[in-house]
């Protein structure tokens, strides 16, 4: 699978990712943290006198450095944890290990997401000076001498602590101080790890061949891929830190409104930070649903035509159908293969083993394939609920969604027509991370879904299935086992096969 992509496919689909809507909670953050650093750096300027023209030079360089380490903490967390957390890793510590690290990995991805929301609303009050009146505040206006040694410890602390944060700030912008890039790191780490991507095809092939390989080679060039891809993500950022560079001399010139500015971006980043701080980050995404499709189309029509699926001057009826709409009309249209015999029905020896009762009860559960899915109860758009349990005896395709989710809108109509072709397919869909759940029952409509919608408001069952970015789904056996994982939109041109092989039922 991965030869069929190629570095350069790769890379291309990470730069194109830039305008999916969920790399939207991403760009914001990003600039508003470069931009409060930018104008404090234009602060320095307009009163550096004679001294401004070299630290306007050594500034030039130091935004862009900054956007690097963003980059960089953000590639080590998206790559790191991705590989983490995928089922190949078990080929090189074992599978018992890999799923304890697996699931330690999601718990500390959780909480570094939570600790950098904390750490960015404090880096917002400091922007704005929040932090400054009240230290000056506790030093100044305080009587702490009532507490004896405490109080002067107490004391002594929030004063070096004022004079590190405001005695000099010329240091904390100074391009040649590597505590200021060591926190540019810090940030694109923290962001990455409150981020959930939309999954396209070209990063779904990529995780899927990550969670099913069948050696470590496999996986380790999984790896290099997912570092490719989130390079070529990287570039883009990069691009806007140069622009925000550009805004400096905007900024001077605006001195007598700087306050204002930094007032506005230390809000901004207290919002971002809250969102980190209480796992809301990714529903930023949900503004772009506008967007969305169009981003997606663009992104996922480009990497075909480079990649060969399609021509060049099918282009724009690709952009204009759709592009999963579009290869699905491609493949009808191509001439059936007389020459290929229709396959004959497998033997009973190759169809799937219905497990005795006994050994269900006995079969552990987990979320790896080969164990049983747990358990849940989701209410659906209709009012009624369900959970996982009812559908067994039948194949589940459980699909985790959100409206603002292209990917996902791309693949549902191919799960509709699944759904009404084999009477023993279900399709349960949850939609998570939603905050508009009018867009959800929108989106729904406007695509004729009739199958079981679920909500997962909380995403405390994206949290169960370890979903870190949509679409994700689950292929659940007759017997409650899960069959297989998969990262982004299902293949189209293979999907419906592997439903047939789970099914046992006969080619056509």
């Amino acid at each position: 699978m991965l030869s069929d992509i190629g570095v350069g496919i790769a890379f291309l689909a990470g730069v194109l990712s830039f305008i999916s809507p969920c790399v939207l909670p991403l760009i914001p953050a990003y600039i508003g943290y470069l931009t409060a650093r930018a104008s404090g750096q234009a602060a320095l300027e307009a009163q550096g006198g004679n001294a401004s023209l070299s630290l306007s030079r050594a500034n030039r360089l130091a935004v862009f450095l900054h956007g690097v380490a963003f980059v960089l903490g953000f590639t080590l967390i998206f790559v790191g944890f991705g590989m983490l957390i995928s089922g190949g890793f078990s080929l090189i510590v074992g599978r018992e290990t890999a799923a304890v690290i697996g699931g330690g990995a999601r718990d500390l991805q959780t909480v570094l997401a939570q600790a950098g929301g904390v750490i960015v609303i404090f880096f917002g009050l400091h922007v704005m000076g929040a932090t400054g009146w009240a230290l000056r505040r506790l030093v100044y206006d305080v009587n702490w001498t009532g507490l004896g040694k405490l109080g002067a410890a107490l004391k002594g602390f929030f004063e070096r602590l004022l004079s590190w944060l405001y005695a000099d700030t010329r240091r904390h912008v100074d391009p040649r101080n590597p505590y200021g890039f060591l926190g540019s790191a810090l940030m694109g780490m923290v962001f990455a790890a409150g981020w959930s991507p939309c999954i396209g095809p070209i990063l779904g092939s990529i995780l899927t061949v990550s969670l099913s390989a069948n050696s470590s080679g496999e996986w380790w060039a999984a790896g290099g891929m997912l570092l490719v891809y989130s390079l070529g993500l990287g570039v883009p950022f990069l691009i806007a830190a140069v622009a925000i560079d550009q805004t400096r001399g905007l900024m001077k010139r605006l001195q007598k409104r700087m306050r204002l500015i930094e007032a506005f971006s230390g809000i901004f980043l207290i919002l971002v930070g809250y969102l980190l701080l209480s796992g809301e980050l990714a529903r930023l995404a949900n503004v772009g649903g506008g967007i969305a499709d169009f981003t997606y189309n663009l992104q996922e029509c480009t990497v075909s035509a480079f990649r060969g699926e399609i021509a060049w001057g099918e282009h724009g009826a690709c952009m204009g159908a759709g592009h999963g709409a579009f290869l699905r009309q491609k493949a009808l249209a191509k001439p059936a293969q007389s020459a290929e015999p229709t396959p004959e029905a497998p033997a009973a020896s190759m169809l799937p083993t219905q497990s005795p009762p006994e050994a269900l009860i006995e079969r552990a559960i987990g979320t790896e394939v080969g164990l049983k899915a747990p358990n849940f109860s989701t209410t659906l758009f209709d009012g009624s609920t369900v959970d996982l349990r009812s559908f067994e005896g039948k194949v589940v395709i459980l699909n985790f969604w959100a409206s603002y989710c292209a990917p996902c809108r791309d693949e549902m109509p191919f799960f509709q027509s699944l759904s009404e072709r084999y009477p023993d397919l279900a399709v349960l869909a949850v939609n998570t991370v939603e905050i508009n759940p009018q867009a959800a029952r929108q989106f729904a409509a406007d695509l004729g879904l009739r199958f079981p919608l679920g909500t997962d408001s909380d995403n405390r069952i994206g949290r169960q299935f370890g979903v870190q970015g949509l679409p994700t789904t689950y292929i659940i056996g007759r017997d409650g086992a899960i069959l297989k994982r998969l990262y982004g939109a299902v293949n189209f041109a293979t999907f419906e096969a592997d439903v047939r092989t789970w099914l046992g039922v006969a080619g056509e």
